[in-house]
């Protein structure tokens, strides 16, 4: 995560960095299919760490909007290989993070869904399990014509779009989701994860708050959004909130993002017991060597001695 460094003549600079994945190149994001890239972007050594001013996200070494995007690529991968058929919803294939979001299709809806968009829809998946991103996209393109009120076929065709960086048909595809059911949370996440590529923080806060009121309680992902988009307002204790409360939803650890977003919230208010507790919580869930030792190195200026 992007953690602050300061310089010898007072000016502060973000070291950020993320752990390496596999992403669709062409995410968001920066992380993701946002501003996807293939390689791990790694911090140089940081300088000697000296306490930032509290209570206010400015105080943070560099703009958090340049940061942030950062973290956002970490984890999870924004990679088609990984979308895979998730029993527990709607059949749907929808690209990481989204698929750790429990919003099924309501019944109706998915019941009507005609059987040749939904062979469609299950070729797209196959597809993009095979990495054949090209036609994976033309198979959701056709199911969502068969079918314009298939919300899931137009959400992952928007994330494969932003996976190639084509925010605007991607932005989209994933509206037509939302105008295709008003109740389906992924079309809403889809278009935030499009926002913070582009730094768009009050449309993430939006966005991410409507997806709250429609799942407020099992909704781990748009409680990060929202987090991160309150940090980058300035708005700590918010922010504070809905990270913790991600964390609270996400039992499993299946997203570990949110510990970077709550280290930085700490930074911001000059909390370096807390920023240090999420870095360590985040080295529970982390695998890889380069990734675990950056962590520990950062660790190292925060805890001298330890």
């Amino acid at each position: 995560m992007p953690v602050c460094a300061r310089t010898s003549e007072g000016a502060a600079r973000v070291k950020a960095w993320r752990p390496s994945s596999v992403v669709i190149v062409p995410v968001l994001v920066c992380a993701f299919v946002g501003g996807f890239s293939s390689t791990p972007v790694l911090a140089q050594k940081p300088e000697v760490w000296n306490a930032p001013p509290s209570g206010d996200a400015s105080t943070i070494s560099k703009p958090v909007d340049e940061t942030i995007d950062r973290v956002w690529m970490q984890n999870p991968p924004r990679d088609p290989a990984k979308a895979l058929k998730n029993p527990e919803d709607d059949g749907s294939c929808l690209l990481p993070p989204l698929t750790l979001v429990r919003s099924p299709m309501v019944g109706t809806t998915h019941l009507q869904i005609p059987a040749k968009a939904r062979k469609e829809y299950d070729d797209a998946c196959a597809a993009l399990k095979d990495k054949k991103t090209e036609n994976a996209e033309k198979h959701l393109r056709k199911a969502a014509q068969e079918y314009p009120k298939y919300s899931a076929a137009w959400v992952t065709l928007g994330q494969v779009l932003a996976a190639q960086q084509h925010n605007d048909e991607a932005r989209v595809a994933c509206s037509q989701g939302s105008t295709a059911d008003s109740n389906y949370v992924p079309a809403y996440l889809c278009l935030a994860d499009i926002a913070v590529r582009e730094k768009a923080w009050d449309e993430v806060l939006k966005l991410s708050s409507r997806a709250l009121e429609i799942d407020p309680t099992t909704n781990a992902i748009a409680y990060e959004y929202n987090a991160a988009a309150n940090l980058r307002n300035n708005k700590l204790d918010e922010a504070e909130k809905s990270a913790l409360r991600a964390l609270d939803i996400d039992k499993n650890h299946r997203e570990p993002r949110v510990h970077f977003v709550l280290a930085q919230i700490y930074e911001a208010k000059g909390d370096r017991a807390n920023e240090a507790a999420q870095l360590r919580e985040y080295l529970k869930f982390a695998s890889n060597p380069d990734d675990v030792a950056m962590v520990r190195q950062y660790l190292s200026q925060l805890e001298p001695g330890k």
